[in-house]
């Protein structure tokens, strides 16, 4: 199952009890069916829980009983009787005696809640989103100019703004940040699916922190080890053809340390002396010894 699949389901789940919102969510759903015109009236989909929704949203907002049919892989409530069509033109505000223009009434929307309604029935029809484990993108699809531009008004009215794009025919109306689409989704009834998203962000972040943190330890300790090795290195070479007392007095304690402790840092090293000194300290001891030794070679 998609994730788009999941939003669906769980949009499909959202009570109509408000009779203006049932009325807006049909509303968004027809003018993304694959046929709404004067003649017939034809909506889609592959999600039986989406079919379903627009079978109540047809009953109630319209007292229009039709049941889905299967064609092919796709679920769909089709209407030819020109009674049903008035029936739902005259609710719309549309005139049933002549082909429809795609435009929004907003009569039908009056309310922010109708808004969301609405938005939710688009989406049920036209739009997918992408999983917690992908890119973030979300779109609403349509074939009319004139529709994506009334939707983008729409979404600006409840504070989002989206972004527009070609895809053959058809004109998108997407989001590609995931705050917005968080947002949206919660906005048309989905807060379980935003919830899920913002959780796989966290989760991103929190994984990625700690990823730069062990990459930034393990170059640290890459570093460490290579000085240690270079600095074991000058003072074996030196013990090898002298000795300790190859080393001047005030060298041996750091010689013997560095050799006791190889994998030790500065600052781990530097508090092993009696009494510990600082790390500045250390470093120089260390120098002169990586120095004496090149003398000696």
């Amino acid at each position: 199952m998609t994730f788009s699949t999941e939003v669906k389901n769980e949009l499909c789940r959202v009570s109509m009890q408000r009779a203006c919102c049932t009325r807006a969510e049909a509303y968004g759903a027809l003018l993304h069916a694959s046929v709404f015109s004067h003649r017939e009236i034809r909506l889609s989909t592959e999600n039986a829980a989406v079919a379903r929704r627009l079978q109540a949203l047809l009953q109630r907002a319209f007292f229009v009983v039709c049941e889905p049919q299967k064609n092919s892989r796709k679920l769909q409530l089709s209407m030819t009787g020109s009674a049903q069509i008035a029936r739902i033109f005259d609710a719309l505000g549309y005139d049933h005696k002549s082909h429809i223009t795609y435009h929004l009434n907003r009569n039908v929307l009056e309310e922010e809640c109708c808004i969301a309604s609405f938005l939710r029935g688009a989406f049920l029809m036209a739009g997918t989103v992408a999983g917690p484990d992908k890119k973030s993108h979300l779109e609403l699809k349509t074939t009319h100019a004139s529709l994506a531009g009334e939707e983008t008004s729409l979404l600006l009215d409840l504070g989002l703004s989206p972004k527009q794009a070609r895809r053959g025919s058809a004109l998108l109306l997407y989001f590609k940040d995931s705050a917005s689409i968080e947002d949206f989704l919660t906005r048309i009834g989905a807060p379980r699916a935003a919830m899920g998203l913002m959780e796989a962000k966290v989760e991103k972040n929190i994984r990625n922190t700690i990823n730069r943190q062990v990459n930034c330890e393990t170059a640290n300790l890459m570093k460490v080890t290579d000085a240690s090795a270079r600095q074991i290195a000058a003072i074996r070479a030196v013990l090898d053809a002298h000795g300790e007392e190859g080393f001047p007095e005030n060298l041996r304690e750091t010689v013997r340390l560095r050799l006791e402790y190889p994998t030790d840092s500065l600052a781990e090293l530097a508090q092993r002396f009696d009494p510990p000194i600082s790390k500045p300290g250390l470093s120089h001891r260390l120098k002169k010894i990586t120095e004496f030794a090149s003398k000696e070679d």
